[in-house]
């Protein structure tokens, strides 16, 4: 029967074979003695285990910049190395995952991520923290991977579950290492912020291998490394002229021509996407209009979220006498991050039963305004801790509710067999999202400082720019389907007409 299964095509979450016999997926993990409650908590442990890694800097940024001597665009790098070997490596993990065993996958990026976070513990230099930094980054793609181990071992019942178990787990993972990495750092060097990530990934990869059954490809064809390339090179250089941005001029000729070369190989990864029969990113998909404010969405989260993750440890670093800054240490600052991960976690789940209310054009509207006003309370916070904390839960609120969203209007308005694409894309973009908002608030608050402390002026360009996303965003959710309400009361189905996807 398995042989059966493998041969059929899938649909969604069952396999129909040619003659008409249904096989569910459950039936298929059973038949290979699957522990589906041991693989859920090895998929969602390295979802958590990740999560947290990519948060665990965050708090002690200032300490890491003065330790090695780095500028604020410089410093940024850190986190944007996590995101942009991220956003290239998501899509062609997941597009291996399709067409290889997803359990070999899964262990080949733990293992790199282990790497990773090993040369980034031994670093003495920004380049070599930040070349750790990009190995890690490969590990954004344990969360499409864990959705698709899911999927493929666990009942339907279970697989609603175990992804809400995911989301939930990528919020706690950032809460545990905020909190953590302050406590550690104000005891021990900074640099022991890599060991307990590296014993713990250790611990999963050997849990991995002995507990997750393999996952055989439901079809086999190729993978567009040429796309990758030209996705990556765009990528790199616009990233590279932002952090040369403050000592070329925003305006020089060179920034101008690091842009052009972006336009160019992006402009080519586009013209190659759409003419594969097998494309790293089907950017066809954002010609569907919910799909297309979905992933604005998405990017507004990634660059809101992460753009914060910079420039609030800088500023509550900063001595009280500047008139905005608390003269937090590590371990406050990490308090003042933890409510960012907490509201997320406890938000999320509440998404659904908003949407039921309100509908889903004006949840989404809700958590991209929340995010608009956390920036407005930084912009007039003046040095309150409070303040500043509240603008911290409402970014998590905000993240909370838009990612759920979001993944819910992908559900619900693509094909069933076309989820895993979408949901691949709307990760890219999330990725792409939090690069620019971390490297453009590294370059602003670099640019115009005479010293090594950034100017009220460099956080209050940061903090408007922030707004004016959030403001574009909040528009383009406008053109949500009004029958959206209706349509998600009646079915008691979150979000969207599927029908209406592609007025």
């Amino acid at each position: 029967m398995i042989s059966e299964v493998q041969s059929g095509a899938i649909d969604g979450n069952h396999h129909h074979l040619s003659g008409g016999t249904e096989v569910t997926l459950s039936d298929r993990s059973h038949e290979r003695s699957v522990n589906p409650t041991l693989t859920l908590a090895v998929v969602v442990a390295s979802v958590f285990a990740y999560k947290g890694l990519e948060s665990i800097l965050s708090p002690a940024l200032p300490l890491i910049q003065e330790s090695l001597g780095a500028t604020e665009a410089q410093i940024a790098w850190v986190i944007t190395g996590v995101l942009l070997t991220g956003a290239v490596a998501t899509p062609l993990i997941g597009r291996l995952s399709d067409i290889r065993d997803k359990k070999t996958i899964l262990l080949a990026v733990l293992a790199i991520v282990a790497a990773g976070t090993a040369v980034s513990g031994l670093s003495n230099s920004i380049l070599m923290l930040t070349c750790g930094q990009l190995l890690q980054g490969v590990g954004l793609a344990v969360v499409p991977l864990a959705f698709g181990i899911i999927r493929d071992t666990q009942t339907e019942a279970r697989i609603k579950s175990g992804n809400g178990s995911v989301i939930a787990f990528i919020y706690a993972g950032t809460a545990f290492a905020l909190v953590g990495s302050g406590l550690l750092v104000s005891v021990l060097p900074w640099r022991w912020l890599f060991s307990v990530p590296f014993a713990i990934i250790t611990i999963i990869f050997i849990a991995a291998w002995r507990l997750i059954p393999s996952c055989p490809p439901a079809n086999h064809g190729r993978v567009d490394y040429t796309g990758a390339t030209f996705l990556g090179s765009g990528m790199a250089v616009i990233l590279i002229g932002i952090t040369k941005a403050p000592e070329w001029g925003w305006l020089s000729i060179e920034f101008g021509a690091t842009v052009l070369i972006c336009v160019a190989l992006l402009t080519t990864f586009v013209a190659l996407e759409l003419r594969s029969s097998e494309p790293l990113i089907d950017v066809r998909l954002l010609a569907t209009r919910p799909l297309a404010v979905s992933c604005l969405v998405y990017l507004l989260c990634g660059f809101a979220t992460n753009a914060l993750f910079l420039a609030v440890p800088m500023l509550v670093q900063q001595p009280t006498d500047t008139g905005f800054g608390l003269g937090a240490s590590e371990f406050t600052t990490s308090l003042l991050l933890l409510p960012l991960g907490l509201a997320g976690a406890v938000v999320a789940p509440l998404t659904g039963w908003l949407d039921l209310r309100v509908g889903g054009r004006t949840t989404m509207l809700a958590g991209v305004i929340l995010a608009g006003a956390s920036f407005i309370l930084l912009l007039t916070a003046n040095g309150h801790f409070l303040m500043v904390m509240g603008a911290t839960i409402l970014i998590g609120a905000s993240g909370g509710i838009t990612l759920t969203q979001a993944m819910n209007t992908v559900a619900l308005t693509s094909p069933v067999s076309r989820i895993g694409a979408f949901s691949g894309l709307a990760f890219v973009v999330k990725a792409v999202g939090g690069t620019l908002g971390v490297q453009l608030s590294g370059s602003i608050l670099t640019t115009g400082t005479s010293t090594a402390a950034p100017t009220w002026a460099s956080f209050t360009i940061v903090f408007v720019m922030g707004i004016s996303v959030t403001a574009l965003v909040a528009l383009s959710c406008l053109l949500l389907p009004r029958r959206a309400t209706t349509t998600s009361m009646q079915e008691s189905e979150p979000l969207v007409d599927t029908r209406a996807s592609t007025d």
